[in-house]
Parts: structure tokens; C-alpha cells; sequence
């Protein structure tokens, strides 16, 4: 099904004394796309040495704006003039589904797409209908702290402090904003106009985005997927095996592999 790629507690620990030096991601723009309820700080120990990484918050979060109504689709709009060319992509969860929404219809921009633990929907069948149903009303109802503390539940000590600190930021209103953009979002349709090569990972632990991953990885037409050790925050739970697969993966794409030209007077239909 998929490839799974093991460690040891020491290769989990982010090491950055030479690390950097050859890899990919130091010459080339980053593009890096958080979850929800996060923000672009919470990419801080994979970019810092990172000098053209971006780690933009998306609109709800952080500093940036509160589009209405909000949608994955007008969180990518918001995005999109920021994108710099032949950028590497980077989206975790909901900055997935963003990331698959800029990289279908900005593939000229795009040189490689990797999607962290996300989907392409939250819909599908009548369990996943009550599942998101009951999210809404869940970040409607109880305070973002006590989310917070119960976000944390089961997580890595690393996750769980980061997911506490980022969430207690937000109100019900913030947090109910981006349950709605996640929950409507069905970027099925969009998965085959995405040209990038693209790395799909996710947490071995976290089950609930196997079946999505797979799916994304069926419909990409140039599509790789992992799994490593850890969870939903898998970049938290294990940094250095995510930094280290997607550095592996960006060997394999030759530069300008990914970027789709477009023809202005075809109407900006990628040739």
C-alpha cells in the first residue's frame, strides 16, 4: 500500500549542524502551509535554517485576514499572490488541502508538492457527515482552552505543548471559521490537474488519514507515499525523519520537473 520508513528514538531528534548544507531546500523557495488552529510559527525548527522558506498563516490564523466566507478555496486565493515561483509546496492537514488547491491551479508555479498528514476531503458516506457535523458544534460550544487541553490528549509531549500554545490563541469564532473550511472542502476533482511531483506522508500511528492519503496518491499523477513514525503532528512528533524524506524525495525530481507553463493567450491553460 504504501512505503513505511522506521527510526530510532535518535533519528527523531531534529540535528541541524550540518544537515542543511546540501540540501535542496536551502537553494530553492519553501512554501510551507500550516494546519488548522496553527500558525506559520509552528514551522520554526524545520525552516530556521532555511533562508527562502516562507511560513505564511493562513487567513483566520495569526496575523493574517478573516475572509468571508471561508473556504479552502479563498484561503489559496489569499495565498496565491505570495507564492513565489518554482517553489516547493509544503502543506500539513488543512494547509494540505491548501496546498493541493494552489497546486492545481498555479501548477506554473510548482516545482514539487508534499502533503503532510492531509486529505483531500472530510466528506464521504454518512459517518464522516455526523463526524464533521459534530466538530462544528464541538468548536462552537466549549472554550478554545479546554480544546486546547483536549486537542493535546494521547499526543507527544512536543505536540501536545505546541497545539496548546497555538490553539488558546483563538476564539470560538476563529476556531469555528476553519472547522467550516475543513469540512467543506472536497478537492477530489482537483487531485488529477495537480503536475508536481508530490510526496504524500503521513503518521503510521494516525489511522484516520490513510484511506484519504491512499486516494490522493491514486488521482496525483506523479504521487509517492510514506508513512513514518508518529502522528497527526508527525512533523512535531518526528522532524528529522520528515526532513530527511522530503530531502530524499526532492533528490529524485530534476529542477523544473514540476513547473507546468502556461500560455496567457490560451486563457492560462498549463500547456
Amino acid at each position: 500500500m504504501w512505503q513505511m520508513t522506521t527510526d530510532s528514538d535518535q533519528d527523531k531528534a531534529l540535528h541541524t549542524d550540518g544537515a542543511f548544507g546540501t540540501s535542496r531546500l536551502v537553494h530553492c523557495p519553501s512554501f510551507w502551509i500550516h494546519g488548522a488552529g496553527m500558525s506559520g510559527t509552528t514551522w520554526g525548527a524545520l525552516t530556521s535554517m532555511l533562508p527562502l522558506a516562507q511560513t505564511p498563516d493562513l487567513p483566520w490564523h495569526g496575523s493574517a485576514a478573516k475572509i468571508v466566507p471561508p473556504t479552502v478555496e479563498a484561503f489559496a486565493d489569499y495565498l496565491s499572490p505570495k507564492l513565489p515561483s518554482g517553489t516547493v509546496l509544503i502543506g500539513h492537514s488543512l494547509g494540505g488541502m491548501v496546498a493541493m488547491e494552489l497546486a492545481a491551479r498555479w501548477p506554473e508555479k510548482i516545482e514539487a508538492l508534499v502533503l503532510i498528514e492531509s486529505v483531500p476531503t472530510a466528506r464521504g458516506g454518512l459517518a464522516k457527515w455526523v463526524t464533521g457535523g459534530v466538530a462544528r458544534l464541538f468548536v462552537r460550544t466549549i472554550p478554545p482552552h479546554w480544546l486546547a487541553w483536549l486537542s493535546g490528549l494521547g499526543q507527544e509531549e512536543d505536540a501536545r505543548l505546541e497545539m496548546k500554545t497555538q490553539l488558546m490563541r483563538h476564539t470560538k469564532t476563529s476556531l469555528a471559521a476553519i472547522m467550516d473550511a475543513a469540512v467543506a472542502y472536497d478537492g477530489r476533482n482537483r487531485l488529477a490537474q495537480i503536475k508536481a511531483p508530490t510526496l504524500i506522508i503521513v503518521g503510521h500511528q494516525n489511522r484516520a488519514t490513510h484511506g484519504g492519503a491512499q486516494y490522493a496518491s491514486d488521482h496525483i499523477p506523479a504521487a509517492t507515499l510514506i508513512a513514518l513514525a508518529g502522528g497527526h503532528m508527525l512533523y512535531k512528533d518526528n522532524p528529522a525523519q520528515v526532513l530527511r524524506a522530503i530531502d530524499d524525495f526532492l533528490a529524485s525530481v530534476p529542477p523544473g520537473a514540476g513547473v507546468v507553463h502556461t500560455d496567457a493567450a490560451n486563457g492560462g491553460e498549463a500547456q
